[in-house]
């Protein structure tokens, strides 16, 4: 299947990020923080649990939108999270795509274990990932590494966050269907759908997020782990402070421009701070490709994405 260039994505993303934008996003007053992270939640998140749920999702087949495979995923992620003391809400809408309208559903989830949230308000913190697999006719697409492998992550932070609720109520993990495009490549039409949804109803909460956090292709040790060149100075401060205290300076490398994905809605829509960590697909031959299956990635790999993401959420809390 074609694959886009390098170059030519980051010069894409590049005019989207740009377009109506006159400065870069602010911090913005919001939700407070309560609770912080210790150094014994961070040791014991497991890349082997990640793992299972992404063998888990891995066997409802590809995830494209409207995918009978989507709909169980969603299931999955609703009982398993429950388990954990999270409360979950589906944020359903339709999208218009070059193939028609269709219905797309975010996943939303809150550590509440006594009572529903407040989902007219925010936590600090968005962490997010995207759900759905890209749409081929020609050939099954599983997508363990894109997007299985930071979708695992999320739900393994879920479960060490909730061990002791140690800043669980600072987090709002968000699922994002369709980042996808439809067709070759995302667009300001096509792809990010989502996203786009997501950050266009942040106005309507009382209360902001201060923060957002999207992962992507995360669990391939063999390619970098890259910060977004349009990460908030900030955060990508803190994301290598994170990495050289775990040993993972060699891995995880700031990269100079910007990637399209999730974050640019938050950033653009939203004018959130972001912290964008994703893997090279450059160097991923597998990248869109029938080949992107469970074994390109490995539970070393999802576990130092998630350390470090807890890591980095730790500096942000303590």
């Amino acid at each position: 299947m074609i694959k886009t260039t390098f170059a030519g994505v980051i010069a894409l993303v590049f005019l989207i990020a740009c377009s109506g934008e006159k400065e870069g996003p602010k911090p913005v007053s919001g939700a407070s923080i309560t609770g912080t992270i210790s150094a014994e939640t961070i040791e014991n998140f497991s890349g082997k649990k990640a793992l299972t749920h992404i063998e888990a999702l891995t066997a409802f087949g590809p995830r494209p939108i409207g995918s009978e495979a989507y709909q169980l995923s969603l299931h999955y992620l609703e009982t398993k999270l429950a388990q954990l003391g999270w409360k979950t809400k589906r944020q359903s809408f339709t999208g218009i795509t070059p193939i028609g309208p269709q219905e797309f559903t975010n996943l939303l989830a809150r550590y509440s274990p006594g009572s529903e949230p407040d989902w007219n308000s925010s936590t600090p913190f968005l962490l997010c990932s995207h759900l759905d697999t890209k749409l081929y006719a020609e050939f099954e697409f599983l997508g363990v590494n894109d997007s299985g492998s930071s979708t695992g992550v999320l739900v393994e932070i879920a479960r060490v966050l909730s061990e002791k609720n140690e800043g669980a109520q600072n987090i709002e993990l968000v699922f994002f269907d369709g980042e996808e495009a439809i067709l070759k490549n995302i667009n300001r039409k096509d792809g990010l759908y989502g996203s786009r949804y997501y950050a266009s109803q942040l106005d309507k909460r009382r209360v902001k997020p201060q923060i957002g956090i999207v992962l992507d292709i995360v669990g391939d040790p063999k390619i970098p782990l890259l910060i977004g060149g349009d990460t908030h100075q900030k955060l990508k401060s803190h994301t290598q402070s994170a990495a050289s205290k775990l040993s993972l300076q060699n891995w995880v490398k700031p990269h100079p421009m910007t990637i399209i994905d999730d974050h640019v809605p938050l950033m653009n829509r939203a004018n959130l701070p972001v912290l964008h960590l994703i893997g090279n697909f450059s160097e991923a031959t597998y990248w869109h490709q029938k080949g992107d299956t469970l074994d390109k990635i490995t539970f070393g790999a999802l576990e130092n994405t998630g350390k470090l993401t807890l890591q980095v959420l730790h500096q942000l809390t303590k």
